[in-house]
């Protein structure tokens, strides 16, 4: 019995299922060509679902699957519910997809015509096709930057999400979303431009932020590249800036890679008007515009925005899991250190001595290589990947077993002991064999690969931590905290009422 496969994919362009979720689109498609199925007698041997988007071969999983088994020679044909689901990328992709069904014999069903790629017509007609649908994405994406672009100009904001700083709000009376300051955020935006202004580098920003506990928009940590772009944004004085950023392709051993490149500059880019609120002044703006592009030093920042947290961003309290932030008494640099909670008021777990637990990391630290040593001496994947590679050499004598069989299905069928229908049907049990087969191969070896590169890894962690413990006391707060992240995701405090510090350490182990 002939096979065949359904591919589903909903479009970034859909008009007739714009307000349907991914899902419902699907469904409704599917529905349509289960009909097709029915009433041509189609066997619908399996469904593949495209939910990500994207253009490209590259950026989708599920017709990299089915194009294997397409070249294979598995189905008799795939069910689309029309050609630009299959690709509607660029010309490469179209040439490749067509390729593969040619060469595979492979049937491309729609709900309105059949093509076969081995009829003359068909083919080209199918090419035609694809070149037609890649023509009216261009002219719909046209469509759509010329919208944004007129959107911009009017002075609303045209992203989906609201840089930090800001809450993006609908428009009252008119199609469109501008933004509003976000209370707490706004504030630090301010902070940021203020130290900018007063010569402190984004580095040191961005420090400064870490130390004090100021949480990011995703809960991650301050970086000299968030407060740069956060200082190059002209959004922070009213404006909103478009084409400031470009995608550049390029061709890297044979594969397309994508690249974005971002304008910092404000000559370099459009800036319009916008209809929210500035954070800082146009004057303030420019002049930290004036002071990047200097470069001036910042030899007269001040000591107070130096790291003073080795442990910032990896600290975190054992009984309610937040972080665990450094605190002084008083302004004084002379002032004794503590860590505390930062959700102390209701948290019960207590503070201690900055230098006392910084001890107490260290020690662990220590210990824990010691046993690690021990570990990865002992422990490895050695005989796993011994084992798999032993696989995929059976693996291999199978599909030469298995070609063997296909070579004498085509004598018996030469020589009249095979009838077509049963050849065929021969036929499709082996490539059904040597596809399982080969998957089982790629498999192995991809885990093999993932094995060898974390056994690697592992081995890796003993001279990084090496390093640590051994200048530690030379190095600077931004050093240790740097070489730490690499060794550790985090770090886990609890100290009870008797005094009892405890310290988990949970290391950067790779996984499979």
């Amino acid at each position: 019995m002939e096979q065949y496969v359904k591919y589903l994919r909903k479009s970034r362009f859909d008009r007739d299922y714009a307000e349907l979720s991914v899902e419902d689109t699907l469904k409704r498609h599917e529905a349509i060509l289960d009909k097709v199925a029915e009433d041509r007698g189609y066997y619908i041997a399996k469904t593949y679902y495209e939910v990500v988007s994207g253009e490209s071969i590259a950026a989708r999983p599920e017709i990299q699957k089915l194009l294997e088994e397409v070249s294979a020679g598995i189905y008799a044909g795939v069910l689309v519910v029309d050609l630009e689901r299959l690709a509607r990328g660029n010309g490469a992709d179209q040439a490749y997809i067509s390729q593969v069904f040619q060469y595979s014999s492979t049937k491309i069903v729609t709900p309105t015509k059949t093509y076969d790629p081995c009829n003359e017509f068909d083919e080209e007609y199918f090419e035609f096709g694809l070149f037609m649908s890649r023509r009216e994405y261009k002219t719909i994406n046209r469509r759509l930057i010329r919208g944004r672009d007129s959107s911009a100009s009017e002075g609303k904001y045209i992203n989906s999400i609201a840089p930090y700083g800001y809450e993006r709000v609908k428009l009252p009376n008119e199609k469109g979303y501008t933004l509003e300051p976000h209370p707490e955020e706004a504030e630090h935006i301010k902070t940021i431009f203020k130290m900018f202004l007063n010569h402190a580098g984004t580095k040191i920003i961005a420090n400064h932020l870490n130390d004090n506990n100021v949480p990011t928009r995703h809960g991650d940590l301050w970086t000299y590249s968030t407060i740069s772009n956060i200082i190059t944004n002209p959004i922070y004085m009213g404006k909103i800036r478009r084409g400031w950023s470009q995608q550049i392709k390029t061709i890297e051993n044979g594969e397309v890679k994508k690249k974005i490149k971002r304008k910092k500059n404000l000559e370099d880019y459009k800036v319009f008007e916008g209809l929210h609120e500035a954070l800082v002044t146009e004057e303030d703006f420019m002049l930290a515009q004036q002071i990047r592009l200097e470069k001036q030093p910042a030899a007269r920042v001040k000591d107070e925005f130096e790291l003073q947290n080795a442990f910032v961003g990896l600290l975190f309290c054992s009984e309610c899991g937040k972080r665990i932030g450094r605190t002084t008494s008083s302004k004084s640099r002379d002032s004794r250190a503590r860590l505390r909670c930062v959700n102390s008021r209701n948290c019960h777990n207590v503070s201690s001595d900055y230098d006392v637990v910084e001890k107490q990391i260290i020690s662990a630290l220590r210990e824990w290589l010691k046993g690690y040593r021990i570990k990865i001496d002992t422990v490895g994947y050695a005989n796993d990947i011994e084992a798999l590679r032993n696989q995929n050499k059976k693996h291999t004598a199978e599909l030469q077993k298995l070609n063997t069989q296909l070579e004498n299905a085509y004598n018996l069928v030469e020589q009249g002991a095979y009838t077509l229908e049963v050849f065929k049907a021969r036929q499709e049990k082996l490539n059904a064999s040597v596809a399982e087969i080969k998957a089982k191969i790629s498999e192995n070896e991809i885990t093999i690969a993932r094995m060898e590169q974390s056994d690697n890894a592992k081995a890796n962690l003993i001279p990084q931590t090496e390093t640590l413990l051994a200048s530690y006391d030379e190095m600077s707060n931004e050093e240790r905290n740097a070489l730490l992240k690499e060794i550790l995701k985090k770090i886990v405090y609890k100290k009870e009422a008797n005094g009892h510090i405890e310290i988990d350490l949970y290391p950067r182990l790779p996984k499979i």
